[in-house]
C-alpha cells in the first residue's frame, strides 16, 4: 500500500505524477519578471512558445558539469521533450472539449464507492495517520477521478488512429502514436508552428521515442484494458496493466 501513500502524497503536493527526470524550474518566469528578451520558438493555436519556457534554469551548470557534446545532446533532448509537453497540454485541451470528453456525476460517485471498498480491505490506509480519513478519502478519489480521464483520452485517441499505449505505474494512460498523429494533424493545417528549425528537429524527434511508460499491452490484453474502465477492475476482475 506504499504506492497509494505515494500517490496521495503526491496529489497533496500538487506535483505531476511522473519518473524522476531530473528536471529544473525553466528560466522563463525569471526572464519575464527581469524584462529580458524572450526567443519564440513555437506558436500552438496563436499562443506564444518560448526557448526560455523549455530551458532549465541549470543549464549553465551542466554545461561545466558535461563535455561539449554530451551537454549538447542533453540539452537538445531536453528542450525537444520540454517543447512536447508544452504544445501536447494545450492539444490535448482542445481534443477533450472537441471530443467532450469528460467525467460524469455518476462515475464519480462509482469512484467513490470504489475508493469505499479499496479502504475497507486495506484497514492499514485507515491507520496511517499522514491524512485525515476524509482527506485521504479525497485524494484517493481525486487520483481516480483524474485516472478515469486519462483512461478516457487514451481509449479515445487508440480507437481512432491505433498505435502504441503505454501504461504509468502510478496510473496513467498514454495512446503516444495517437497523440503525435493528431499532433501532425495540428502541425498541417497550421495551428502548430515552429519559429526554430532547430526546436522543430528536436520536438518530432522526441515523437520517436520508444520508451514512453512502465508497461505496454498489446493484442487481447489491451483490448480488455480499454473495455473495462479503472475504477471498475477491482469489480470485475479485469487485468490492472
Amino acid at each position: 500500500m506504499r504506492v497509494f501513500q505515494c500517490v496521495l502524497i503526491t496529489l497533496f503536493l500538487g506535483v505531476s505524477v511522473c519518473a524522476d527526470n531530473g528536471d529544473a524550474p525553466a528560466v522563463h518566469e525569471r526572464d519575464k519578471k527581469a524584462g529580458n528578451k524572450q526567443t519564440l520558438i513555437a506558436t500552438t493555436f496563436g499562443e506564444p512558445l518560448y526557448l526560455e519556457e523549455v530551458t532549465p534554469e541549470d543549464v549553465e551548470i551542466k554545461r561545466k558539469e558535461l563535455p561539449p557534446g554530451e551537454f549538447n545532446d542533453w540539452l537538445r533532448d531536453y528542450r525537444g521533450r520540454r517543447t512536447y509537453e508544452k504544445i501536447w497540454k494545450p492539444v490535448l485541451r482542445r481534443y477533450v472539449e472537441r471530443e467532450s470528453l469528460c467525467v460524469s456525476d455518476e462515475e464519480l460517485a462509482a469512484i467513490a464507492a470504489s475508493v469505499d471498498r479499496r479502504l475497507e480491505s486495506a484497514p492499514e490506509l485507515q491507520q496511517d495517520t499522514t491524512f485525515s480519513p476524509v482527506k485521504r478519502k479525497g485524494l484517493m478519489v481525486a487520483w481516480g477521478r483524474a485516472s478515469l480521464m486519462d483512461w478516457k483520452v487514451c481509449k479515445s485517441l487508440y480507437e481512432k488512429y491505433g498505435g502504441r499505449v503505454g501504461i504509468g505505474s502510478l496510473g496513467s494512460w498514454t495512446a503516444f502514436d495517437g497523440q503525435n498523429a493528431l499532433l501532425r494533424e495540428h502541425h498541417k493545417v497550421g495551428d502548430i508552428k515552429f519559429h526554430q528549425a532547430d526546436l522543430e528537429k528536436a520536438f518530432w524527434q522526441h515523437t520517436k521515442i520508444k520508451n514512453f511508460a512502465d508497461a505496454y499491452p498489446t493484442g487481447e490484453r489491451l483490448k480488455a484494458l480499454l473495455a473495462t474502465p479503472p475504477y471498475l477492475r477491482d469489480q470485475a476482475g479485469a487485468p490492472s496493466q
